[in-house]
């Protein structure tokens, strides 16, 4: 592809994520839509070229220093920042590191400077985590198929069936077991929220935001398909696709109940014994899944985000005694002011801590903090997680 087009490329996926407010995958499907790229290995190349473009988005419009700005002409310093032909020399720190200030600043405010350019440090680099699907096959006999497809891998010490995925010679996606899903890509912070939940053979669990249906999925594996999952979403398009992938990852069907509604509104007759409440968010943990995020993470959004889940962890503690709560998120808006707000709302709810090798909560901005668990990217090398366990006494 020559220079002109690549510039183009980056120009339409720049303005996919800016104006549209979509992921870095999201929006290189829309203006590739598979025609950009000759082969696997050109795509490959364009798409990892877009990625760090957008990743380095906010340090090229502090380059510029202009509050107008083309998508292409970002796209073109970009090139010639590639080929060193740009100095970055005296940039602020959150422009250097290429996010948000208000990122950077609220993280800052909670963990000092020092500690927050280490998270954002390790946030833009992507970590592989894959776990064994033992519904479908066994760890030996995976890492053995894994390895001979040239994939180097580290088996985590807190749980056997998460493997850290250090080097693949070629996408995760197409590596064969991924393909036959046998393992499915899932970062371990998301498998330590589900052993919170601690789900035992015949526990009738609620998954009051199940979609895409991947923890609704180890919470089946982690009980040998004996546990009976009330499978929740509120999109009738994203139930459709859960069924089919939980179907593919063998999950017994006759076992999970795929409910349409709202979680904010759903009722039960009788209390279930554990409820899994893995909340919408503003995903500003994920951002080494999607750097799209240094950019797009606002006041704003982790404020919207904060409502619906106050809303939906006050429903949560009256469809059971036991529920575990979950954010992909670094903020305390969406994490110990959650809890700290459904405690003053419904009271007789005491706090047990979730994961015991994870940090705790912080000290700075909660009472609740050493009850609360956080998983931060620069210590676990994880996506940053939030997961606190309710018992309504």
């Amino acid at each position: 592809m020559k220079s002109k087009e690549i510039i183009n490329l980056l120009g339409a996926v720049a303005y996919e994520v800016i104006r549209n407010h979509v992921s870095i995958d999201v929006a290189f499907k829309r203006v590739c839509k598979g025609k950009c790229a000759r082969n696997l290995n050109e795509r490959e190349y364009l798409y990892s070229l877009c990625r760090d473009f957008i990743s380095n988005y906010v340090k090229l419009k502090c380059l510029v220093r202009k509050r107008r700005v083309s998508f292409k002409s970002l796209a073109r310093l970009w090139l010639k920042l590639l080929n060193n032909e740009v100095t970055t020399e005296g940039l602020s720190t959150w422009c250097e590191l290429s996010i948000n200030k208000w990122f950077f600043e609220k993280l800052t405010s909670l963990v000092g400077e020092e500690e927050a350019i280490e998270v954002v440090k390790a946030m833009n680099k992507r970590v592989w985590w894959l776990r064994v699907n033992t519904l479908l096959t066994n760890e030996e006999k995976v890492i053995k198929e894994l390895e001979r497809e040239g994939a180097e891998l580290l088996i985590d010490k807190d749980y056997p069936y998460m493997l850290k995925l250090l080097k693949s010679p070629k996408p995760v996606r197409l590596l064969k077991p991924v393909k036959e899903f046998k393992v499915i890509p899932q970062d371990k912070a998301s498998a330590a929220v589900v052993e919170s939940l601690n789900p035992e053979p015949n526990d009738v669990i609620v998954d009051l935001t199940a979609a895409p249906g991947i923890k609704t999925s180890l919470i089946m594996m982690l009980t040998e398909n004996k546990a009976r999952v009330i499978a929740v979403d509120v999109s009738l398009k994203r139930i459709k696709i859960m069924k089919s992938l939980l179907r593919k990852l063998g999950v017994d069907l006759s076992k999970v109940e795929l409910i349409l509604s709202d979680g904010v509104k759903f009722k039960l007759r009788s209390e279930v014994d554990k409820l899994l409440l893995d909340a919408p968010c503003s995903n500003s943990g994920a951002v080494s899944k999607d750097p799209a995020l240094k950019v797009l993470i606002s006041e704003d959004k982790v404020r919207r985000h904060s409502i619906l889940q106050k809303k939906l962890i006050v429903n949560a503690v009256k469809l059971s005694s036991y529920v575990v709560y979950s954010t992909c998120s670094l903020m305390p808006e969406e994490g110990e002011y959650v809890i700290e707000y459904v405690i003053e709302s419904c009271g007789n709810i005491r706090l047990e801590r979730p994961i015991k090798w994870a940090e705790t909560g912080y000290k700075c901005v909660s009472k609740v903090w050493n009850l609360v668990s956080r998983l931060m990217p620069h210590k676990h090398g994880t996506e940053g997680f939030f997961v606190a366990k309710l018992i309504r006494d």
